[in-house]
């Protein structure tokens, strides 16, 4: 079904698909490279301190690889709404799901801009309210509960592959 062509461009789709992510990704790869080594133990280390530097040390290195797993889900957003795009035109209804977050924004525009409704889906997005500057999902601060959700786990880190 695809040819190899579209195997070239993959690639760089998955890249613009999740490209906040990535930035985050590397940002985040310099911090732990320039704390990491300062939080391993050393020998005159309290046992409380070791617990925490080590406690601090994996949650610093588990910071990218859920930033990649969030580019990856984000790229599965990005691979169905082209499908969806490619299938039935422009809808906002294609979109609407995907308003919420910045990351999906950035999927779906990606999307949009590869089918050739780039414009329009600027337009949707910005007649929602949104702008470059709202980062944050809507969600953090209507409902921070919702970061311990089993749906929230799924959906941003965990998304089934899909395949057209």
């Amino acid at each position: 079904m695809t040819t190899g062509g579209s195997l070239q461009i993959q690639p760089l789709s998955y890249l613009r698909a999740g490209l906040l992510l990535h930035a985050v990704t590397l940002i985040e790869i310099a911090v732990l490279a320039a704390a990491g080594p300062g939080l391993l133990p050393e020998r005159e280390d309290s046992w409380l301190e070791m617990a925490g530097n080590g406690f601090f040390l994996v949650f610093l290195t588990s910071l990218p690889v859920l930033s990649q797993l969030d580019a990856r889900c984000r790229y599965q957003n990005y691979k169905r709404v082209k499908d969806q795009f490619n299938r039935f035109g422009f809808d906002p209804r294609i979109l609407r799901p995907l308003t919420k977050s910045r990351c999906q924004r950035d999927a779906a525009r990606v999307a949009a801009n590869e089918a050739g409704y780039g414009n329009a889906c600027r337009m949707f997005i910005r007649s929602c309210g949104y702008r470059w500057y709202h980062i944050f999902p809507d969600f953090l601060l209507t409902r921070p509960d919702f970061l311990a959700s089993r749906h929230f786990w799924k959906s941003t880190f965990f998304l089934k592959t899909y395949r057209c």
